[in-house]
């Protein structure tokens, strides 16, 4: 059978097709089209006349006998099957349909190779979804999420529905050679408030939707003015379809995840959904372990607010510690409290914290009527409010300090509206029932606090009553603090000073009387000597004590260390001729913020504990450095001892654990409060050889420092 040509041949219409299309008749191909020769990479002459040769060698029999009995007309013959075709770049595997036309077979020929690609990015999506759970925050959970959709070279956009909006919370749209860029640049949007779009509709009510055209759902969701300039820079990328799927949390719709490609079909929908199911999941659990942590830090932060809302003289020694409780548990970054004029027709900014002056004269005061703090204090229980909410005076305002998202939460004492407490935030935010209920809480405090002043100005003007009250208040006053260092003080340090100190002044006293009497070649001076070293130790246990129990409350000033070191090594090698001291003081080791007597304290427990490491003499090496890891400093005492058994690190920090005889096993333990304390940390380093080595990390600022008893 000879092969039809290009010219004249009667499937020469076929040429035109964009699918690769070849006709076989008697075994032979008689024609192929452009699109055919083209995923071959053969001339035309190469290929007409060969028979299922073009197959790979474990297909070629199998081929040759499928279309035997085709031509046979066997009946329940598959008319589409998948086998491996011989290319000139190597084997591809494809899909093959067969038609009978007549004497001929037409033979469709579709490339699997994207599609075994494709596969692949759905089966590591997949997995990206099952690597999820575990996770104990659903921003962690988000950023495994967008990061690695990224990765995957996938566009993709998270939405938040509120209302009539949905608002973009974050975006990513991965940028093609087409576009002249490299692949995996792309832009990062956050906080874009929009309008509903077909695809987005149809996934919040069915919990899935396709769309053909992604350039065209993002113009409808960016509005008049920006459809056309979103389109053409989609466009650009390339011809995306998007697959639109619903992250629900506790049975209830939450947001929208879109997935954006050039090869996303409508098919691919069981797939999105399954990884939206995965990612549904994860945040759901992720919600539940921060919603308890969240609940903890909120009572903890409660009790924390009460506390001092009882020892604050007056109010505004109470808004500042108020405000950071607020800050560290909602992550805002302002907040403004407001009072009732006394004619209540206004609103009076009467503190704030996190706002530059320009805002804070800007509504220094604001109308009361038909405002947003009037409505909170109708209803009574706090609102969270878009920006775009508010009047535009105060809108534009808060557009110029980038401020998105409000909460304003009314303040009650008694039976009456004092004010509102606003919160603001850069980002868009949606609070949770539990977190309004703490602000609520928070609220309460800020108005007890305000109430409070206003009952005590009340009660200076009555003269009797004053006394008592004011008699009552300091009473109560006093109660409180002294209670608050008893407990840090502790029983153990009221015990020691009391029961301990003044016997053994007595026994110092009797110590040196009998030294007149006994003559240093008596045989009574050894005793004498023995108790004198036992007194000694028992009082050096006493002033431990003492220090371990004394609330650790650091009063940090920039200090350069080597001074400090310094003294705390001369102190601690006074009179030990054996041991030699090397010095490794970087040049440009920064000041640091420490308390200097604490401080000066814990190295010399350290230099201490090196030179009673030497008994026998050796090498002290006192090194310090600017850090590397994290801005700060770190010191580094290190012996040439014998080195500390592997069993007995872990309890080298446990007060009253010693392995010297004469050590009263709380000089580490102090240490350890005293680097806490300054929000440092410590480790110690001893090798199987020998030796140890005490490094301690000295942060360069002290964001917070906490007071506790130990």
């Amino acid at each position: 059978m000879t092969p039809d040509g290009p010219g004249g041949a009667p499937y020469q219409h076929l040429e035109t097709l964009p699918f690769a299309l070849g006709v076989i008749r008697d075994s032979h191909i008689v024609h192929a089209n452009a699109a055919l020769l083209g995923l071959l990479g053969l001339p035309r002459e190469e290929v007409l006349g060969r028979s299922f040769d073009l197959l790979s060698p474990s297909q070629r029999q199998l081929g040759s006998e499928l279309y035997a009995r085709m031509q046979r007309g066997e009946a329940g013959l598959a008319d589409t099957y998948e086998t491996v075709l011989r290319t000139a770049t190597g084997e591809r595997r494809v899909e093959l349909t067969l038609s009978p036309y007549g004497p001929d077979t037409l033979v469709l020929v579709r490339d699997l190779t994207p599609r075994l690609a494709h596969r692949q990015l759905l089966q590591r999506m997949a997995s990206l979804g099952a690597s999820l759970p575990g996770i104990h925050s659903e921003d962690e959970v988000l950023r495994r999420v967008f990061e690695g959709l990224a990765e995957l070279e996938l566009s993709y956009g998270y939405l938040v529905p509120d209302g009539n909006r949905v608002w973009l919370g974050h975006a990513f749209v991965a940028l093609g050679a087409a576009a002249g860029e490299q692949r995996l640049t792309g832009q990062h949007l956050v906080d874009v408030p929009g309008a509903w779009s077909p695809v987005l509709e149809r996934a919040w009510h069915e919990g899935s939707a396709y769309g053909e055209d992604f350039a065209w759902e993002a113009s409808r969701f960016v509005g008049p003015d920006w459809a056309e300039p979103v389109r053409t820079h989609l466009l650009r990328v390339g011809p995306l379809r998007a697959v639109c799927v619903r992250i629900d949390m506790e049975g209830l719709p939450r947001a929208l995840l879109v997935v954006a490609a050039d090869w996303l079909r409508e098919e691919e929908l069981p797939s999105l959904r399954l990884f939206a199911a995965q990612v549904s999941a994860a945040l759901e659990s992720a919600r539940t372990i921060s919603r308890l942590f969240t609940r903890n830090t909120a009572l903890a932060a409660l009790n924390r607010l009460a506390e001092v809302a009882a020892t604050a003289p007056e109010p505004r020694a109470f808004f500042e510690p108020g405000a950071e409780e607020i800050i560290g548990l909602l992550r805002c970054n302002a907040v403004l409290l407001f009072l009732t004029t006394e004619n209540a027709q206004a609103l009076e900014l009467v503190w704030h914290h996190g706002v530059n002056e320009e805002m804070a004269r800007a509504y220094k005061r604001v109308p009361m009527r038909d405002s947003a703090s009037q409505r909170v204090m109708e209803e009574g229980v706090p609102r969270v409010l878009s920006a775009e909410e508010f009047p535009d005076f105060i809108r534009e305002g808060l557009k110029r300090a980038s401020r998105t998202t409000l909460a304003l939460v009314p303040l009650k004492a008694r039976s009456r509206m004092v004010g509102t407490l606003v919160i603001t935030f850069q980002q868009h935010r949606i609070l949770s029932s539990l977190e309004l209920e703490t602000l609520q809480a928070m609220g309460s405090h800020f108005a007890a606090a305000i109430e409070s002043h206003r009952l005590l100005q009340e009660v200076r003007g009555r003269a009797e009553e004053l006394a008592r009250l004011h008699t009552e208040l300091k009473h109560a006053q006093q109660q409180l603090v002294e209670h608050e260092r008893l407990a840090a003080l502790g029983a153990l340090s009221a015990v020691v000073a009391h029961e301990v100190r003044n016997p053994l002044g007595a026994i110092f006293n009797a110590l040196a009387t009998l030294r007149r009497f006994v003559g240093p070649s008596a045989p009574a001076d050894t005793l004498v000597g023995i108790l004198e070293e036992e007194a000694n130790r028992l009082n050096r246990l006493v002033d431990d004590l003492l220090d371990f129990a004394r609330p650790t409350s650091p009063l940090p000033q920039p200090v350069p260390l080597a001074h400090l070191l310094e003294e705390a090594v001369r102190t601690a090698t006074s009179g030990q001729s054996r041991v030699r001291v090397e010095w490794a003081l970087a040049p440009d080791v920064p000041p640091v913020p420490v308390d200097e007597r604490m401080m000066r304290q814990a190295f010399l427990n350290l230099a201490l504990n090196a030179v009673q490491a030497m008994p026998q003499g050796g090498t002290l090496r006192v090194a310090a450095r600017r850090g590397t890891e994290h801005p700060g400093a770190v010191v580094e005492f290190t012996d040439t001892g014998p080195g500390i058994p592997q069993q007995l690190r872990e309890r080298l920090f446990e007060p009253f654990f010693t392995t010297k005889a004469t050590g009263t096993g709380l000089g580490l333990a102090i240490v350890k409060r005293t680097l806490d304390a300054h929000r440092g940390q410590i480790r110690i380093e001893s090798p199987p050889s020998g030796g140890t080595t005490v490094v301690l990390m000295l942060p360069l600022t002290q964001e917070s420092t906490p007071a506790h008893a130990g």
